[in-house]
């Protein structure tokens, strides 16, 4: 149950039988999120450390449950903060590259790639561009989801409000970069 499945190129996906199965700086952590109308969830086990941490919440699609449920593991087991800063600096440089209608292919999957094609990319210019650079964007959620990392991150600018969200591959490339208005 706790063995992650390799692909057949031997990549790990970090997905066990319902679990997400990693390690960070030493310390096995075993999870499992949830989801269902109002309420969202997280469990992780650190077994080595003899630590488990449990949170529920009664909030609706957001990531405060493995929020909490992360840095309360870190605390609890001395762990350094997380390397958030450099996720995000990656997100928002993509972000300002397609706000020019440019991306880096090489940070991305094939399937990625694929549907950033040059509609796409004119797309993202010219509805992007206008709005300027971003005052803010910060990371408000990170959860593991079948073997990815999922992220959503806050775009903010003085008028407007959009979410960006990405799911990375244990390889670290991004399988999906999704721009959302907020309404």
């Amino acid at each position: 149950m706790f063995t992650p499945v390799k692909l057949t190129d031997g990549d790990n996906t970090h997905y066990g039988l319902g679990v997400e199965v990693h390690t960070r700086d030493g310390h096995l952590i075993i999870s499992h999120s949830g989801e269902v109308s109002g309420f969202t969830s997280e469990n992780m086990v650190l077994p080595q450390d003899k630590v488990a941490v449990a949170v529920l919440t009664n909030q609706e699609a957001v990531g405060a449950s493995s929020t909490i449920a992360n840095k309360l593991a870190a605390l609890l087991v001395g762990l350094p903060p997380s390397q958030a800063g450099q996720t995000t600096s990656q997100a928002r440089q993509i972000f300002l590259g397609l706000q020019q209608g440019k991306i880096d292919r090489s940070l991305f999957t094939a399937n990625c790639n694929a549907y950033f094609d040059a509609q796409a990319l004119g797309d993202y210019h010219s509805s992007l561009q206008p709005l300027g650079p971003p005052l803010g964007f910060r990371q408000i959620v990170r959860e593991l989801r079948g073997g990815m990392t999922f992220r959503v991150y806050g775009v903010f600018f003085p008028n407007r409000r959009l979410v960006v969200t990405t799911y990375t591959m244990p390889n670290g490339k991004l399988e999906q970069y999704l721009v959302i208005p907020v309404e």
